[in-house]
């Protein structure tokens, strides 16, 4: 099996293109990943009682097939679908998430401990929530790795139910690795812990080592839990995705005329919502962004996958600030000795030769500004004399 570059999907060798995006594009071979440990954990509620127990299963065995078939799943889940992106502040808590994730990398606590220790706290938090609103169901904790030197691997903990396509014995061990289907899956957490280990408790430059899906569950308890506080802020969240419009049209080989409706779609989108000072969906701007493609584009609703596969950093609400907004209407120039740092408008931007205030010259890769201050000429002039 293969892997499209392009989308993620998980397609036979056998073929040429993508049958999911339909494009020939190079494939790479999926990357090996094996399973180090995993343990089912039982929420058990009863019709009309507030009494909420947990129940820990054994340890799986490291069976190719059902570990296999779970990480292809996650991965892919959470390479494609919108996610929310966290990190850590400091802690010394001993029951913070953090400390003890510390103390599984270097090996204080062992897989089943951190288990017991994560499920212990989703059931403090599930009782504050109310027990009426924990609907049963299982958390799957897995470890779980590449074949790469000095990688500490991912943890993962995912809440599922039979509708996943899962089944457990008494020991809470899956009976059947057929017919796993994530589609619907309820939350999920997935910790980078090599990432994790390089960066805490420093703050993320980059990609954070936490992400999280918040799927088709309701409950705040199991964000709560593992103390998934969204981290990418929203500025983060406005800049990538004016980022990812450029990259999306350079990448297809779309026309200008599709980039300027686009950004101009987008751009009022925000400014709407940072008035209102509501939060807007991502997909309603993905959506947006897709309306000015041509009529007939095979590449309609594929611009959140764009997003999603290429790991942009967008959260999947975003409340935008008018800070947000104003800084789309300027370009920041900067000299790479930091000599020279400029603010420019972008409608003031035009082409060499078209007579606008500052003009771009793209061969050259240089500015031309026109200087209409008299006293910034006499500078000028008098700098320019001085090398002659």
């Amino acid at each position: 099996m293969f892997d499209c570059t392009e989308c993620g999907y998980e397609f036979d060798n056998s073929l040429v293109n993508c049958p999911e995006c339909d494009t020939s594009v190079a494939i790479a071979k999926r990357p090996e990943l094996i399973a180090l440990a995993a343990i089912t954990t039982e929420f058990i509620t009863q019709p009309g009682s507030s009494k909420l127990e947990s129940k820990v299963g054994k340890k799986w065995p490291i069976n190719e097939d059902i570990c296999y078939n779970l990480i292809s799943q996650v991965e892919k889940k959470f390479k494609r679908k919108n996610k929310f992106h966290s990190y850590y502040d400091e802690s010394n808590d001993t029951n913070s998430t953090q400390v003890r994730l510390v103390n599984f990398i270097l090996e204080k606590i062992t897989f089943e401990k951190i288990v017991t220790l994560f499920m212990d706290s989703l059931i403090a938090k599930a009782r504050e929530a109310g027990v009426s609103k924990v609907a049963g169901g299982n958390i799957i904790f897995m470890h779980y790795k590449s074949l790469e030197t000095g990688d500490i691997g991912r943890l993962l903990a995912i809440m599922v139910d039979k509708k996943d396509g899962f089944d457990f014995d008494e020991n809470l061990i899956p009976t059947d690795s057929q017919h796993i289907n994530l589609e619907a899956l309820r939350q999920a957490a997935l910790f980078d812990l090599t990432l994790f280990e390089a960066t805490y408790p420093e703050v993320p430059e980059d990609e954070t080592y936490l992400k999280f899906i918040k799927g088709n569950s309701t409950g705040e308890f199991f964000k709560k839990a593992f103390g998934c506080e969204i981290k990418v802020d929203n500025g983060r969240s406005v800049s990538e995705l004016r980022k990812a419009l450029v990259d999306f049209q350079e990448h297809n080989k779309l026309s200008e005329q599709f980039y300027d409706g686009a950004n101009k779609t987008l751009e009022s989108m925000l400014a709407k919502a940072a008035k209102s000072k509501d939060s807007i969906a991502v997909t309603s701007l993905f959506d947006a962004i897709e309306s000015h493609l041509p009529e007939g584009s095979s590449l309609k609703g594929t611009f959140g996958n764009f997003v999603n596969t290429r790991e942009y950093e967008i959260n999947h609400h975003i409340e935008p600030t008018d800070q947000n907004v104003k800084d789309g209407k300027w370009v920041d120039v900067n000299a790479s000795d930091e000599s020279f740092k400029a603010k420019i408008y972008r409608s003031k931007i035009g082409a060499s030769g078209s007579g606008k205030l500052v003009e771009y010259d793209e061969e050259k890769c240089q500015l031309i500004l026109n200087v209409t201050d008299k006293n910034t000429r006499k500078a000028l002039s008098k700098l320019v004399k001085k090398d002659e």
